[in-house]
């Protein structure tokens, strides 16, 4: 068994073979309705999508799960403006996948203290914010990133795939509603905005530089990035602290790491993990979502330095993680919002990122939103970082409407 398994997808929706590979990137391989708790309450519609997509590594075809949620009515002249979600950490397990979200995956695990129950709150926490924009009348899409659902390892926080997934579901919306059979207008338009949380923050903000090359048919407009992930490199301290359920952190990135530079197998093996490390990434990373990776049968057991070496002096490692940071040219205006009291992403880091941002970027908008107060979670447990996806549902969205209402 490698490092980062090649696992096949228990459900044969998700499967691909060969000769579903037959388009561009952004074509629909195949696509049913869905309901439950994975869809949204405001949609008109809710879609499961199979869409292709582009490796980076090799530039092979491979397929990405997602979801194209509708609004209700009918579209305005040019067609829906659209709204890609970039979605938070889950880990790289395959039924970790939001897509995949459903009553039977909280009943996985033990009934006193389901992980998965938790889980499934943190793919439920931002459909206020998603249902929103619906009732605003803007189409909703949201892939699971490459690896998520479907077959492969998930490269998380590799900002080149993760941006591909966002891009190319738009256009997957697109071909897949096209234009009225009887009126000819467009169902879906060109234009959209990007909105991400956490990983998807960071996502969100890669898929913006990413998108002229990428899809420069599409007119990006905007992007928000909600407590972005950013300076990847300092998740190399959580390998000095006592047991903690942060660390589970650490070896997701690390998968990250490998699957955007396949090299550092071997420096993984030998001077990253301990033997107990490497044997428990081997045994979990792709097997067990984030909330499960952080509990004490798993990385949140023991102290660090049992499954990790002294991580100073590993530069493929920490250049592999540097390249995670979403300090980039983008064209469009950008917003990042932050709650000072997140304990998941710190709010110095994200208001550096901004800072960053704006240097980078003096010809576009870069503002910052803070927020020294939010609402509560669902559970209470998940703290601001996902308080503030209720606090900022108006503002974001007011902010969102602007940038559409003057690219008419």
């Amino acid at each position: 068994m490698g490092l980062l398994p090649d696992t096949e997808p228990v459900d044969p929706f998700y499967q691909m073979g060969a000769t579903d590979f037959v388009g561009e990137h952004g074509d629909v391989i195949r696509v049913r309705t869905m309901s439950g708790p994975a869809a949204l309450e405001s949609a008109a519609t809710c879609e499961l999508v199979i869409y292709q997509s582009t490796r980076v590594s090799d530039g092979a075809p491979i397929g990405v799960s997602g979801i194209i949620a509708m609004p209700p009515g009918n579209p305005p002249a040019g067609g829906w403006p659209v709204v890609s979600w970039s979605h938070g950490t889950v880990g790289v397990a395959d039924r970790g996948a939001p897509s995949l979200d459903s009553e039977e995956l909280a009943d996985i695990g033990d009934p006193t203290d389901p992980p998965l129950t938790v889980h499934r709150k943190i793919n439920a926490a931002p459909h206020g914010l998603l249902n929103e924009f619906l009732n605003r009348g803007w189409a909703v899409v949201m892939t699971d990133y490459e690896g998520l659902g479907t077959r492969g390892p998930h490269p998380y926080l590799f900002g080149a795939s993760e941006a591909r997934g966002v891009l190319d579901i738009v256009q997957a919306a697109r071909a897949l509603h096209n234009r009225d059979s009887a009126t000819g207008q467009e169902i879906i338009s060109r234009r959209f905005v990007i909105v991400g949380h956490s990983q998807g923050g960071q996502a969100a903000l890669f898929a913006a530089h990413l998108a002229p090359t990428w899809t420069g048919e599409l007119a990006l407009l905007a992007v928000a990035a909600i407590a972005p992930a950013s300076a990847q490199e300092r998740l190399l301290l959580l390998s000095l602290l006592p047991a903690a359920p942060d660390l589970a952190f650490l070896p997701l990135a690390i998968a990250g790491a490998l699957a955007s530079d396949p090299g550092l197998a071997t420096e993984l093996e030998q001077k990253v993990f301990t033997p107990l490390g490497l044997q428990l990434f081997k045994n979990t990373i792709d097997v067990q979502t984030r909330v499960e990776l952080s509990k004490p049968d798993s990385w949140g057991a023991l102290p660090g330095r049992k499954y990790f070496r002294v991580l100073s002096r590993k530069p493929r490692l920490t250049a592999a993680l540097r390249r995670m940071h979403p300090d980039l040219e983008i064209q469009v205006p950008i917003r990042i919002s932050q709650a000072v009291n997140d304990r998941r992403v710190s709010a110095a880091a994200t208001k550096r990122l901004w800072k960053q941002l704006k240097r980078r970027n003096q010809t576009v908008t870069v503002e910052w939103v803070e927020y020294d107060k939010v609402a509560p979670a669902v559970p209470a447990s998940l703290g601001d970082h996902f308080g503030i996806l209720n606090s900022d549902v108006v503002p974001l969205a007011d902010w969102l409407e602007r940038k559409f209402a003057t690219a008419k």
